[in-house]
Protein backbone atom coordinates (compact mmCIF):
# COMPACT_ATOMS: atom_id res chain seq x y z
CA UNK A 1 0.00 0.00 0.00
CA UNK A 2 2.83 2.29 1.13
CA UNK A 3 4.56 1.79 -2.48
CA UNK A 4 1.27 2.68 -4.03
CA UNK A 5 1.22 5.67 -2.45
CA UNK A 6 4.67 6.54 -2.77
CA UNK A 7 4.22 6.36 -6.23
CA UNK A 8 0.43 8.58 -6.47
CA UNK A 9 2.70 11.36 -4.44
CA UNK A 10 5.78 11.37 -6.90
CA UNK A 11 3.40 11.29 -9.42
CA UNK A 12 1.65 14.60 -8.32
CA UNK A 13 4.67 16.08 -7.61
CA UNK A 14 6.06 15.41 -11.25
CA UNK A 15 3.30 16.83 -12.94
CA UNK A 16 3.14 20.52 -10.47
CA UNK A 17 6.84 20.11 -11.37
CA UNK A 18 5.62 19.98 -15.54
CA UNK A 19 3.20 22.83 -15.02
CA UNK A 20 5.89 25.56 -14.01
CA UNK A 21 6.70 28.45 -15.85
CA UNK A 22 9.34 30.42 -16.04
CA UNK A 23 8.76 34.75 -16.23
CA UNK A 24 7.54 35.71 -19.55
CA UNK A 25 8.78 39.56 -19.17
CA UNK A 26 11.81 40.42 -17.50
CA UNK A 27 10.44 43.92 -16.55
CA UNK A 28 7.67 45.03 -14.85
CA UNK A 29 4.62 46.78 -16.54
CA UNK A 30 5.11 50.41 -15.79
CA UNK A 31 8.91 49.65 -17.01
CA UNK A 32 7.83 47.77 -20.04
CA UNK A 33 5.61 51.22 -20.50
CA UNK A 34 8.60 53.82 -19.34
CA UNK A 35 10.80 51.81 -22.21
CA UNK A 36 8.20 51.60 -24.78
CA UNK A 37 7.76 55.70 -24.26
CA UNK A 38 11.92 56.63 -24.40
CA UNK A 39 11.27 54.26 -27.80
CA UNK A 40 9.02 56.23 -29.05
CA UNK A 41 10.38 59.99 -27.72
CA UNK A 42 13.47 59.31 -29.30
CA UNK A 43 11.36 58.67 -32.76
CA UNK A 44 9.11 61.56 -32.16
CA UNK A 45 11.50 64.43 -30.93
CA UNK A 46 13.83 63.49 -34.20
CA UNK A 47 15.20 66.73 -35.08
CA UNK A 48 13.80 68.89 -37.81
CA UNK A 49 10.85 65.87 -37.99
CA UNK A 50 7.38 66.80 -38.37
CA UNK A 51 4.28 64.61 -37.93
CA UNK A 52 1.16 64.03 -39.59
CA UNK A 53 -1.86 63.46 -36.47
CA UNK A 54 -5.57 61.90 -38.76
CA UNK A 55 -7.64 62.65 -35.43
CA UNK A 56 -11.14 62.25 -35.60
CA UNK A 57 -13.68 64.08 -33.09
CA UNK A 58 -15.86 61.63 -30.97
CA UNK A 59 -18.73 63.57 -31.53
CA UNK A 60 -22.11 61.51 -32.31
CA UNK A 61 -24.88 63.45 -33.97
CA UNK A 62 -28.45 61.57 -35.32
CA UNK A 63 -27.52 61.80 -39.25
CA UNK A 64 -30.54 64.59 -40.29
CA UNK A 65 -28.67 64.42 -43.61
CA UNK A 66 -29.71 61.44 -44.64
CA UNK A 67 -33.15 61.30 -43.52
CA UNK A 68 -34.88 63.05 -46.14
CA UNK A 69 -33.40 60.62 -48.76
CA UNK A 70 -34.28 57.45 -47.05
CA UNK A 71 -37.62 57.53 -44.97
CA UNK A 72 -38.41 53.74 -46.20
CA UNK A 73 -35.20 52.62 -43.62
CA UNK A 74 -35.75 55.01 -41.12
CA UNK A 75 -39.31 56.13 -40.56
CA UNK A 76 -39.05 58.64 -37.76
CA UNK A 77 -36.91 60.81 -36.44
CA UNK A 78 -37.24 58.38 -33.53
CA UNK A 79 -35.32 55.38 -35.28
CA UNK A 80 -32.72 57.18 -36.98
CA UNK A 81 -29.54 56.49 -35.35
CA UNK A 82 -26.55 58.44 -34.39
CA UNK A 83 -23.36 57.62 -35.82
CA UNK A 84 -20.00 58.42 -34.52
CA UNK A 85 -17.53 60.68 -35.23
CA UNK A 86 -20.49 62.53 -37.40
CA UNK A 87 -18.23 65.63 -37.58
CA UNK A 88 -15.50 63.81 -40.13
CA UNK A 89 -11.84 63.19 -39.37
CA UNK A 90 -9.00 66.41 -39.64
CA UNK A 91 -5.31 66.71 -40.06
CA UNK A 92 -2.61 68.26 -37.64
CA UNK A 93 1.33 69.06 -38.35
CA UNK A 94 3.12 68.63 -34.92
CA UNK A 95 6.65 68.70 -34.32
CA UNK A 96 7.87 67.53 -30.89
CA UNK A 97 10.77 69.58 -28.98
CA UNK A 98 11.90 69.80 -25.11
CA UNK A 99 8.58 69.35 -23.90
CA UNK A 100 7.02 71.62 -26.47
CA UNK A 101 4.41 70.61 -29.45
CA UNK A 102 4.61 73.31 -32.82
CA UNK A 103 1.43 72.60 -34.34
CA UNK A 104 -0.68 73.62 -37.20
CA UNK A 105 -3.83 72.26 -38.95
CA UNK A 106 -6.35 72.36 -41.77
CA UNK A 107 -9.15 73.61 -39.04
CA UNK A 108 -7.46 77.10 -38.87
CA UNK A 109 -7.87 79.23 -41.65
CA UNK A 110 -4.36 79.64 -42.83
CA UNK A 111 -0.65 77.87 -42.16
CA UNK A 112 -0.33 79.61 -38.72
CA UNK A 113 2.03 77.36 -35.68
CA UNK A 114 1.04 77.28 -32.25
CA UNK A 115 3.14 76.18 -29.77
CA UNK A 116 2.00 74.34 -26.19
CA UNK A 117 2.60 72.18 -23.68
CA UNK A 118 2.87 68.30 -24.27
CA UNK A 119 3.98 65.20 -22.05
CA UNK A 120 4.45 61.74 -22.32
CA UNK A 121 2.16 59.99 -19.41
CA UNK A 122 0.75 56.27 -18.37
CA UNK A 123 -2.93 55.98 -18.24
CA UNK A 124 -4.24 52.37 -19.60
CA UNK A 125 -0.74 52.13 -21.84
CA UNK A 126 1.85 54.69 -23.06
CA UNK A 127 0.39 57.91 -23.67
CA UNK A 128 1.19 61.08 -25.35
CA UNK A 129 -1.09 64.24 -23.86
CA UNK A 130 -1.78 67.70 -25.06
CA UNK A 131 -2.59 69.21 -21.88
CA UNK A 132 -1.82 72.92 -22.04
CA UNK A 133 -4.13 74.68 -24.29
CA UNK A 134 -3.71 74.97 -27.97
CA UNK A 135 -5.78 76.39 -30.11
CA UNK A 136 -4.79 74.08 -32.97
CA UNK A 137 -4.57 70.21 -31.11
CA UNK A 138 -7.46 71.84 -28.54
CA UNK A 139 -9.82 73.31 -31.59
CA UNK A 140 -12.35 70.00 -31.25
CA UNK A 141 -12.40 70.13 -27.30
CA UNK A 142 -13.00 73.81 -26.61
CA UNK A 143 -15.77 74.75 -24.48
CA UNK A 144 -17.67 77.59 -25.30
CA UNK A 145 -21.28 78.92 -25.40
CA UNK A 146 -22.09 77.83 -28.26
CA UNK A 147 -20.27 74.14 -27.52
CA UNK A 148 -20.86 73.72 -23.55
CA UNK A 149 -19.69 70.25 -24.13
CA UNK A 150 -16.92 70.78 -27.04
CA UNK A 151 -16.93 68.77 -30.02
CA UNK A 152 -15.52 65.45 -29.14
CA UNK A 153 -11.90 66.71 -28.99
CA UNK A 154 -9.53 63.99 -27.65
CA UNK A 155 -6.33 65.47 -25.30
CA UNK A 156 -5.10 61.97 -24.53
CA UNK A 157 -3.62 59.60 -27.24
CA UNK A 158 -3.03 55.93 -26.31
CA UNK A 159 -0.08 54.53 -28.44
CA UNK A 160 -1.11 51.11 -29.59
CA UNK A 161 1.51 50.00 -32.06
CA UNK A 162 4.58 51.25 -34.50
CA UNK A 163 5.19 49.64 -37.63
CA UNK A 164 6.99 51.20 -40.25
CA UNK A 165 7.31 54.49 -38.86
CA UNK A 166 3.46 54.65 -38.17
CA UNK A 167 2.02 54.76 -35.03
CA UNK A 168 -1.87 53.64 -34.01
CA UNK A 169 -3.07 55.59 -31.41
CA UNK A 170 -6.39 55.36 -29.30
CA UNK A 171 -8.41 58.93 -28.42
CA UNK A 172 -8.61 58.55 -24.83
CA UNK A 173 -11.62 59.96 -24.53
CA UNK A 174 -13.24 59.23 -28.07
CA UNK A 175 -12.35 55.68 -28.28
CA UNK A 176 -11.44 56.38 -32.39
CA UNK A 177 -8.29 55.01 -33.81
CA UNK A 178 -6.33 57.85 -35.17
CA UNK A 179 -2.59 57.62 -36.58
CA UNK A 180 1.08 59.34 -36.30
CA UNK A 181 2.95 59.59 -39.34
CA UNK A 182 5.99 61.46 -40.51
CA UNK A 183 4.92 64.50 -42.71
CA UNK A 184 6.82 63.27 -46.39
CA UNK A 185 7.62 67.20 -47.63
CA UNK A 186 6.92 70.78 -46.87
CA UNK A 187 3.99 71.52 -44.21
CA UNK A 188 2.11 74.93 -46.02
CA UNK A 189 2.03 72.81 -49.29
CA UNK A 190 0.22 69.71 -47.23
CA UNK A 191 -2.01 71.75 -45.49
CA UNK A 192 -2.72 74.02 -48.58
CA UNK A 193 -3.42 70.98 -50.85
CA UNK A 194 -6.25 69.50 -48.24
CA UNK A 195 -7.53 73.14 -48.54
CA UNK A 196 -7.90 72.63 -52.03
CA UNK A 197 -9.38 69.61 -52.02
CA UNK A 198 -11.82 70.78 -49.59
CA UNK A 199 -13.32 73.97 -51.65
CA UNK A 200 -13.48 71.04 -54.62
CA UNK A 201 -16.01 68.68 -52.51
CA UNK A 202 -17.54 71.78 -51.05
CA UNK A 203 -21.65 71.98 -52.26
CA UNK A 204 -21.07 69.20 -54.52
CA UNK A 205 -23.19 65.79 -54.45
CA UNK A 206 -22.24 62.42 -56.07
CA UNK A 207 -23.68 60.52 -58.79
CA UNK A 208 -24.57 56.80 -58.52
CA UNK A 209 -22.05 53.94 -58.98
CA UNK A 210 -22.71 50.41 -59.90
CA UNK A 211 -20.81 47.32 -58.20
CA UNK A 212 -20.73 43.95 -59.54
CA UNK A 213 -24.10 45.16 -61.36
CA UNK A 214 -25.96 46.57 -58.24
CA UNK A 215 -26.45 51.04 -58.03
CA UNK A 216 -24.95 52.27 -55.20
CA UNK A 217 -26.79 55.89 -54.56
CA UNK A 218 -23.83 58.16 -52.64
CA UNK A 219 -25.06 60.83 -49.99
CA UNK A 220 -22.29 62.68 -49.22
CA UNK A 221 -22.04 65.91 -46.76
CA UNK A 222 -18.72 67.68 -47.77
CA UNK A 223 -18.37 70.20 -45.26
CA UNK A 224 -18.72 67.29 -42.22
CA UNK A 225 -16.56 64.71 -44.11
CA UNK A 226 -19.83 61.75 -44.13
CA UNK A 227 -20.41 59.40 -46.99
CA UNK A 228 -23.22 57.36 -47.22
CA UNK A 229 -23.55 54.24 -49.22
CA UNK A 230 -27.59 53.18 -50.24
CA UNK A 231 -28.69 49.61 -52.36
CA UNK A 232 -30.68 46.98 -52.48
CA UNK A 233 -33.72 49.69 -52.96
CA UNK A 234 -32.09 51.90 -50.35
CA UNK A 235 -32.72 48.98 -47.62
CA UNK A 236 -28.70 48.33 -46.62
CA UNK A 237 -27.25 51.55 -45.56
CA UNK A 238 -23.47 51.91 -44.55
CA UNK A 239 -22.29 55.46 -43.37
CA UNK A 240 -18.45 56.52 -42.99
CA UNK A 241 -17.08 59.45 -41.58
CA UNK A 242 -13.59 60.36 -43.87
CA UNK A 243 -10.39 63.13 -44.13
CA UNK A 244 -9.28 64.50 -46.29
CA UNK A 245 -5.70 63.45 -48.22
CA UNK A 246 -3.44 65.28 -50.62
CA UNK A 247 -5.40 62.62 -53.23
CA UNK A 248 -9.07 63.15 -51.63
CA UNK A 249 -10.35 61.73 -49.22
CA UNK A 250 -9.79 58.45 -46.99
CA UNK A 251 -12.38 56.46 -44.93
CA UNK A 252 -12.22 55.84 -41.36
CA UNK A 253 -12.82 52.29 -41.80
CA UNK A 254 -13.68 50.14 -45.41
CA UNK A 255 -17.45 49.53 -46.84
CA UNK A 256 -17.63 45.97 -48.53
CA UNK A 257 -19.86 45.20 -51.09
CA UNK A 258 -20.55 42.45 -53.36
CA UNK A 259 -16.97 42.00 -52.95
CA UNK A 260 -15.79 45.13 -53.31
CA UNK A 261 -13.79 47.34 -50.50
CA UNK A 262 -13.84 50.62 -50.29
CA UNK A 263 -11.41 52.50 -48.63
CA UNK A 264 -10.39 55.49 -50.23
CA UNK A 265 -11.14 57.98 -53.13
CA UNK A 266 -9.12 59.93 -55.28
CA UNK A 267 -10.46 63.75 -56.87
CA UNK A 268 -9.96 62.85 -60.60
CA UNK A 269 -7.84 65.24 -62.46
CA UNK A 270 -10.24 67.32 -64.28
CA UNK A 271 -12.08 67.83 -60.82
CA UNK A 272 -14.96 66.68 -61.58
CA UNK A 273 -15.69 63.71 -60.00
CA UNK A 274 -13.99 60.67 -58.13
CA UNK A 275 -12.18 57.75 -58.74
CA UNK A 276 -11.33 54.46 -56.85
CA UNK A 277 -7.33 54.12 -56.32
CA UNK A 278 -7.52 51.65 -59.12
CA UNK A 279 -9.30 53.94 -61.24
CA UNK A 280 -12.21 51.00 -62.00
CA UNK A 281 -15.08 53.03 -60.58
CA UNK A 282 -15.90 56.36 -60.68
CA UNK A 283 -18.25 58.93 -59.36
CA UNK A 284 -19.36 62.22 -60.87
CA UNK A 285 -19.88 65.69 -59.21
CA UNK A 286 -23.77 67.06 -59.02
CA UNK A 287 -23.49 70.74 -58.56
CA UNK A 288 -26.46 72.99 -56.60
CA UNK A 289 -28.85 75.10 -58.67
CA UNK A 290 -28.74 77.20 -55.96
CA UNK A 291 -25.51 78.27 -53.74
CA UNK A 292 -25.48 81.41 -51.33
CA UNK A 293 -21.91 82.62 -52.38
CA UNK A 294 -22.11 86.65 -52.59
CA UNK A 295 -25.93 87.64 -51.73
CA UNK A 296 -28.11 87.38 -48.55
CA UNK A 297 -31.68 85.73 -49.37
CA UNK A 298 -34.13 86.87 -47.79
CA UNK A 299 -37.19 84.58 -46.78
CA UNK A 300 -40.44 86.46 -45.57
CA UNK A 301 -42.60 83.99 -43.17
CA UNK A 302 -45.87 85.81 -43.91
CA UNK A 303 -49.12 85.06 -46.01
CA UNK A 304 -48.63 84.66 -49.49
CA UNK A 305 -44.75 84.65 -49.03
CA UNK A 306 -44.65 80.80 -47.78
CA UNK A 307 -46.77 77.72 -47.72
CA UNK A 308 -49.77 77.73 -44.96
CA UNK A 309 -47.46 74.57 -43.57
CA UNK A 310 -44.39 76.76 -43.20
CA UNK A 311 -46.32 79.89 -41.93
CA UNK A 312 -48.21 77.65 -39.15
CA UNK A 313 -44.88 76.15 -38.16
CA UNK A 314 -43.21 79.48 -37.74
CA UNK A 315 -46.00 81.16 -35.67
CA UNK A 316 -45.66 78.36 -33.41
CA UNK A 317 -42.23 78.46 -32.59
CA UNK A 318 -42.33 82.63 -32.51
CA UNK A 319 -44.96 81.88 -29.92
CA UNK A 320 -43.17 79.68 -28.24
CA UNK A 321 -39.89 81.86 -27.35
CA UNK A 322 -42.55 84.03 -26.22
CA UNK A 323 -43.59 81.89 -23.84
CA UNK A 324 -40.53 81.17 -22.72
CA UNK A 325 -38.51 84.68 -22.59
CA UNK A 326 -41.44 86.92 -22.53
CA UNK A 327 -43.59 89.18 -25.24
CA UNK A 328 -40.39 91.18 -25.65
CA UNK A 329 -38.96 88.86 -27.42
CA UNK A 330 -39.81 88.34 -30.91
CA UNK A 331 -38.75 86.19 -33.30
CA UNK A 332 -38.85 87.95 -36.73
CA UNK A 333 -40.66 87.37 -39.48
CA UNK A 334 -37.49 87.37 -42.24
CA UNK A 335 -35.19 84.39 -42.53
CA UNK A 336 -31.42 84.69 -44.04
CA UNK A 337 -29.58 82.82 -46.53
CA UNK A 338 -26.30 84.29 -45.65
CA UNK A 339 -23.44 84.24 -48.38
CA UNK A 340 -20.24 82.18 -47.77
CA UNK A 341 -18.40 83.08 -44.65
CA UNK A 342 -15.13 81.85 -42.35
CA UNK A 343 -17.04 78.34 -40.73
CA UNK A 344 -15.93 76.74 -37.86
CA UNK A 345 -13.27 74.00 -38.98
CA UNK A 346 -11.00 76.28 -41.39
CA UNK A 347 -13.31 76.21 -44.46
CA UNK A 348 -15.87 78.81 -45.52
CA UNK A 349 -19.52 77.72 -44.98
CA UNK A 350 -23.12 78.82 -45.98
CA UNK A 351 -25.38 79.61 -42.87
CA UNK A 352 -28.94 80.31 -42.19
CA UNK A 353 -29.78 83.44 -39.92
CA UNK A 354 -32.52 84.61 -37.22
CA UNK A 355 -33.11 87.33 -35.44
CA UNK A 356 -35.53 87.50 -32.24
CA UNK A 357 -35.35 90.88 -31.05
CA UNK A 358 -31.67 91.85 -32.08
CA UNK A 359 -30.17 88.68 -30.49
CA UNK A 360 -28.93 87.05 -33.86
CA UNK A 361 -29.14 83.25 -34.47
CA UNK A 362 -26.69 81.40 -37.05
CA UNK A 363 -26.31 77.88 -37.89
CA UNK A 364 -24.01 76.46 -40.71
CA UNK A 365 -25.36 74.65 -43.56
CA UNK A 366 -24.27 73.22 -46.79
CA UNK A 367 -25.97 73.22 -50.05
CA UNK A 368 -25.66 70.92 -52.37
CA UNK A 369 -26.84 68.98 -55.49
CA UNK A 370 -29.03 66.13 -56.65
CA UNK A 371 -27.91 63.06 -58.12
CA UNK A 372 -30.31 62.96 -61.37
CA UNK A 373 -32.04 66.35 -60.68
CA UNK A 374 -30.35 68.91 -61.39
CA UNK A 375 -32.57 71.79 -60.51
CA UNK A 376 -32.78 70.98 -57.24
CA UNK A 377 -30.84 71.32 -53.84
CA UNK A 378 -30.51 69.73 -50.78
CA UNK A 379 -29.98 71.89 -47.34
CA UNK A 380 -27.49 69.99 -44.94
CA UNK A 381 -27.72 71.62 -41.44
CA UNK A 382 -24.43 71.78 -39.87
CA UNK A 383 -23.60 73.16 -36.59
CA UNK A 384 -23.77 76.38 -34.93
CA UNK A 385 -22.04 79.14 -36.12
CA UNK A 386 -18.81 79.94 -33.73
CA UNK A 387 -17.44 82.85 -34.83
CA UNK A 388 -20.22 85.29 -33.88
CA UNK A 389 -22.23 86.78 -31.19
CA UNK A 390 -24.44 83.56 -31.73
CA UNK A 391 -27.54 83.67 -29.60
CA UNK A 392 -29.10 80.67 -31.11
CA UNK A 393 -27.97 77.85 -28.63
CA UNK A 394 -30.71 80.17 -25.84
CA UNK A 395 -33.22 79.94 -28.70
CA UNK A 396 -34.23 76.03 -29.67
CA UNK A 397 -37.26 76.66 -31.08
CA UNK A 398 -35.45 79.35 -33.85
CA UNK A 399 -33.20 75.91 -33.88
CA UNK A 400 -35.93 74.07 -34.58
CA UNK A 401 -37.19 76.13 -37.05
CA UNK A 402 -34.26 76.29 -39.67
CA UNK A 403 -33.76 72.46 -38.93
CA UNK A 404 -37.28 72.07 -40.07
CA UNK A 405 -36.40 73.73 -43.77
CA UNK A 406 -33.31 71.49 -43.96
CA UNK A 407 -35.24 68.61 -43.35
CA UNK A 408 -38.22 69.33 -45.83
CA UNK A 409 -35.21 69.30 -48.57
CA UNK A 410 -34.57 68.87 -51.16
CA UNK A 411 -36.09 71.85 -52.90
CA UNK A 412 -36.95 72.58 -56.70
CA UNK A 413 -35.47 75.90 -57.43
CA UNK A 414 -37.86 77.75 -60.06
CA UNK A 415 -36.61 81.20 -60.86
CA UNK A 416 -39.58 83.69 -60.94
CA UNK A 417 -37.65 86.26 -63.25
CA UNK A 418 -39.05 88.91 -60.68
CA UNK A 419 -35.88 88.79 -58.35
CA UNK A 420 -37.41 85.73 -56.62
CA UNK A 421 -37.07 82.05 -56.47
CA UNK A 422 -39.61 79.41 -55.57
CA UNK A 423 -38.39 76.79 -53.61
CA UNK A 424 -41.24 73.56 -53.17
CA UNK A 425 -40.18 70.60 -51.36
CA UNK A 426 -39.64 67.57 -53.24
CA UNK A 427 -40.63 65.11 -50.85
CA UNK A 428 -44.21 67.42 -49.96
CA UNK A 429 -45.27 69.94 -52.77
CA UNK A 430 -47.34 71.55 -50.27
CA UNK A 431 -43.70 73.07 -48.63
CA UNK A 432 -43.12 75.84 -50.49
CA UNK A 433 -41.42 79.48 -50.26
CA UNK A 434 -40.22 82.35 -52.40
CA UNK A 435 -36.66 83.58 -51.52
CA UNK A 436 -35.26 86.80 -52.83
CA UNK A 437 -31.81 86.40 -55.19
Amino acid sequence: MKKYLYIALSTLMLISCSYKEDDVFSQKPSERNNSILQKYKSQLEAPNTYWVLSSYPGESNVGFWVYPYNPTVFATERDYPRFDRSIGGYNYIVKFADGKVTASSEVLKDNTEDTSYFRYTITEGPTLSFDTYSKVLHHFSFVSNCFPKGRGGDIDFIFLKEENGVFTLRGRTSNNLMTLRKLEGDRETFLNKLRENTNTLKNKALSPISVNGTEVNLKFFPTYRQIAFLYNNNQKYEQRAFLMTEKGFKLYEPVTINGVTFNEFYINNAKTGLTTPDGTITTSFVTSPFIPTDNTHQINFSSGWVSPILLNYFNRRKRAVAREYGANFVLSESLYFMPLANGNDGTSVSQLYADVSGYNCYYEADFVGVAGEPNQVEILFRDIGEDYYNYIYFFSDVKNLLLQLAKYSPYKVEDQNNGYYIFTSARNDEVWFYIKK
